[in-house]
């Protein structure tokens, strides 16, 4: 009777403390301590005065391109049926 007994009471503890651990776990009591960065926008002041220059594109070698191909691409069947079969 002894035996059944702390068998019951073991059993009892293990689930005890399932059920504590299960609660840890799936409300994040323990939350890994992650530092905050500090907010720079150093970097990003300096784009502040950026100015692109698009005259280069009036350039005569960029006038002369011609378009290969149809526009706009007609989807269609390319490619493999299946990818990963040997060739």
């Amino acid at each position: 009777m002894a035996r059944q007994r702390s068998s019951n009471i073991f059993g009892l503890l293990i689930v005890i403390l399932g059920v504590i651990a299960g609660y840890i776990f799936y409300s994040n009591l323990l939350k890994p301590a992650v530092p905050t960065a500090p907010r720079s926008y150093d970097d990003l002041l300096r784009f502040r005065d950026l100015n692109l220059d698009f005259t280069v594109i009036d350039r005569g070698e960029f006038e002369n391109l011609k378009v290969f191909g149809q526009l706009p691409v007609q989807p269609g069947a390319t490619g493999r049926q299946d990818i990963f079969a040997p060739f």
